[in-house]
């Protein structure tokens, strides 16, 4: 009887260690980086429904007038704590190009087109991105690594890809973007205001025009102002 207490001791012992063994592997197997696995086979089609195209008219028309394609970077990092001690940082990248479009709407009253001799002073509405921005999807990488003894990256890369449309909307909308825009546009709407006044009035034949001059509205100050009411 004496003999067989260490022996049971002895297979208390080794049951204990194989399950920490076990633990010690599910969580290491949750922590690495899982490569390789391809998921099963699945037809999506029964849990997912299609919605039918939306058409919608720009009112009044949209004249398109500067393209910036360029590369883009989102992050997103999270910090977690137990207690006050760090368990590690999530952390989630994704990159892609984009496209940022901008014009400025045909139907609208700040137009103003003003000729004298051959010098055309040309008023343009506000220039605006057109949303939601263009996404490469050809071009998109992403990235996401758990801390330590964090498991969430799944979750932080699936909210940093729901909020890209909103960060890029605010991008597009940045004064240093819509000044890249800026002088390319100015370019476009002299051209198409020149070739449109060729077009509609016969008075004009190419080579009349010496010079177009494009201001945005908001670049409308007293001078300006004074020298359309001249022209006028």
């Amino acid at each position: 009887m004496a003999g067989s207490r260490p022996r049971r001791g002895v297979a208390w012992l080794a049951a204990a260690g194989a399950g920490l063994v076990i633990v010690a592997g599910v969580l290491l197997y949750r922590m690495l980086p899982i490569a390789g696995r391809s998921p099963a086979a699945h037809d999506w089609t029964a849990d997912w429904q299609a919605d039918p195209p939306v058409v919608t008219a720009i009112a009044g028309g949209l004249l398109e007038t500067a393209t910036i394609r360029t590369g883009e970077d989102f992050y997103k990092s999270d910090a977690m704590s137990w207690w006050s001690p760090s368990v590690g940082n999530s952390v989630s990248h994704i990159q892609a190009a984009v496209t940022y479009r901008y014009g400025v709407p045909l139907d609208d009253r700040a137009w103003e087109v003003v000729t004298r001799g051959q010098t055309t002073v040309v008023v343009a509405p506000y220039l605006r991105p057109s949303l939601p921005v263009s996404i490469d999807t050809s071009t998109l990488r992403q990235k996401t690594e758990n801390g330590w003894a964090t498991f969430d990256k799944a979750e932080q890369l699936e909210s940093l890809r729901r909020g890209i449309a909103g960060d890029l909307e605010e991008r597009a909308k940045n004064p240093r973007r819509v000044a890249l825009a800026r002088e390319v546009s100015r370019r476009a709407i002299g051209e198409f205001v020149e070739r449109w006044l060729l077009t509609k009035d016969p008075q004009w034949k190419p080579g009349a025009f010496s010079a177009v001059k494009v201001y945005f509205l908001n670049e409308m100050d007293e001078g300006l102002s004074t020298e359309l009411g001249a022209r006028r």
